[in-house]
């Protein structure tokens, strides 16, 4: 394999991770907030910073404001018009109680697998730190 087609494979292997983690992030991200779509974007950036591996992955308006969308259009989250501190006219977010209960069966979720033999074991072939009991 040249160094092209491992970057290549990389990337695709990244990309494919984030798609699939990036719904779930906006909704908890909009739990924790009231927030506009380019304050999402921001945040998410954080998620996406894979310097370890030369990589970085921008989450644009293409990608999330579709996903806003269809969060609203499924009564997970409400958009709000309003004027932000550059009295420029926004949308903000925020998440319904339809939108919690999704957030809390991912939760859900994400506890089965931090405690599920096959996924530590995996974690730890992957180089992962596995701490002992979290609360």
């Amino acid at each position: 394999m040249t160094d092209k087609e491992i970057y290549d494979t990389q990337t695709m292997l990244i990309k494919h991770y984030s798609n699939g983690l990036t719904r779930n992030l906006i909704l908890w991200i909009i739990s924790k907030e009231k927030i506009h779509g380019y304050g999402i974007m921001k945040k998410l950036d954080e998620f996406f910073n894979f310097e370890d591996v030369n990589y970085e992955i921008k989450n644009t308006s293409s990608k999330v404001y579709p996903i806003l969308r269809k969060m609203e259009k499924n009564g997970l989250i409400i958009g709000e018009w309003d004027i932000n501190e550059n009295n420029k006219r926004v949308k903000y977010y925020s998440i319904t109680d339809e939108g919690l209960i999704i957030l809390d069966k991912i939760r859900s979720i994400i506890n089965f697998i931090s405690n599920n033999p096959a996924w530590l074991n995996f974690y730890g072939d992957m180089g992962v730190e596995i701490n002992e009991k979290r609360n």
